[in-house]
């Protein structure tokens, strides 16, 4: 008998979930962090994000590159220091510093998931 179905285990279900939640966030979220990542000034960040966005489309999201997508936007974010904040917050009106804080907490219960 011949197999016309990719049999779906669990952890591939699992991780299949995370993406979706994930996505469902970006799509809540993404003008924020976009907005975030381009004061930021943080081009990988940014290209990870646009990668992200091309998974809109997608009937079943690439888990490999939304967890990847996610990792370095969290990287990015936890690279900063709040001696980079002071300046932008006053050019900009608002707490950078709570952005980025509030950003780097929801992604990286986002990538809990995918564990």
């Amino acid at each position: 008998m011949l197999i016309t179905t990719t049999p779906v285990t669990e952890e591939a279900d699992a991780g299949c979930e995370a993406a979706f939640t994930a996505l469902d966030f970006y799509r809540r979220h993404g003008a924020g962090l976009c907005d975030l990542l381009g004061l930021l000034a943080d081009e990988i960040a940014f290209d990870s994000l646009c990668d992200l966005h091309g998974q809109f489309d997608s009937a079943l999201p690439n888990v490999s590159l939304v967890l990847g997508a996610f990792q370095t936007i969290h990287a990015a974010l936890a690279a900063r220091t709040t001696m980079d904040f002071q300046e932008l917050s006053i050019r900009k009106g608002y707490c950078v510093d709570a952005a980025v804080r509030w950003y780097g907490a929801r992604i990286s219960e986002l990538l809990a998931a995918f564990r």
